[in-house]
């Protein structure tokens, strides 16, 4: 026992010697002419132009003209209407959950429309816009009435639900989404 007593005060020892031979040097060093200073400035600036390709095809970056990534395609629009359909179906089947009080299922319910907060914010437009904005409000309140139901909050759950509803009505009006 006392063996490894001493054992570990001389690992500790050995270790804030170390720590203090390092901190004792110097750790930046400042250029000194100019040429080094121009060295370091190119050196810090070769990080960031590393993907400052405008002609690759296939990032999204690029100028545009001859690249693979193309925003808002059609595969993509289509995708993503029948990803937030299928979410805003399981939005209209929340109520069901919360007159039964079953609290899981209305968290599992709400868990698998992860992807509703994206889509929805994709078909709003620019942020900032109006239909982005209610978007957000929308996916708050949804959140809030997730909390309600995880605390057995029925009636403020279902008053959650009726606003969420109200702000989705707003939302498909802005956007225009069908």
């Amino acid at each position: 026992m006392a063996r490894a007593s001493a054992l570990s005060k001389a690992l500790v020892a050995a270790g804030a010697l170390m720590a203090l031979r390092l901190l004792s040097g110097e750790t930046f060093v400042t250029p000194k002419q100019r040429n080094e200073a121009a060295a370091a400035m190119a050196a810090a600036m070769d990080a960031y132009s590393q993907n400052d390709n405008p002609i690759n095809p296939y990032s999204q970056f690029s100028d545009g003209s001859d690249t693979v990534y193309q925003a808002k395609n059609q595969p993509e629009m289509e995708r993503r209407t029948k990803s937030l359909k299928a979410g805003l179906k399981r939005f209209e089947d929340t109520p069901g959950y919360i007159q039964t009080k079953q609290a899981q299922a209305l968290k599992s319910n709400l868990q698998e429309s992860n992807s509703l907060r994206q889509d929805l914010l994709y078909f709003s437009g620019a942020e900032g816009s109006p239909a982005w904005e209610k978007a957000r409000q929308f996916v708050q309140k949804v959140g809030t009435m997730g909390v309600d139901g995880n605390s057995k909050q029925w009636k403020r759950a279902a008053e959650d639900y009726k606003e969420a509803s109200n702000i989705l009505a707003e939302w498909k009006s802005l956007s225009s989404f069908n």
